[in-house]
């Protein structure tokens, strides 16, 4: 599997949408697409047919939700799905290809 170009606490946008909601990476799992599973237990790769399933896995979660359930994350510290969900926070993968610095956009 390759290696993932971003790094945790860095904003990320999805080059897919075209209004896309800033992102901050909250996760590097050392899991391709084709097996880390979404909610609904589907793969990263089979809900981003587009990008290659070896491609690595990026978990984000919404900027905007930082402040509301992550306040005293230190935006380097790797967060767990059970950190996440533990604090009710929403957040999903996405093959690393598909994302984008914020400021690159």
């Amino acid at each position: 599997m390759p290696a993932t170009p971003f790094s945790i606490g860095e904003t990320v946008i999805d080059k897919d949408t075209s209004i896309a909601p800033q992102l901050v990476v909250v996760a590097l799992p050392e899991t391709p697409a084709s097996e880390w599973l979404m909610y609904g237990g589907i793969s990263v790769a089979s809900a981003n047919p587009n990008y290659p399933d070896a491609a690595p896995t990026v978990v984000v979660v919404y900027a905007t939700d930082l402040p509301t359930y992550l306040p005293e994350w230190d935006e380097e510290t790797p967060l767990t799905e059970a950190d996440l969900e533990e604090r009710g926070v929403y957040y999903t993968g996405y093959p690393a290809p598909r994302l984008t610095d914020a400021d690159n956009r």
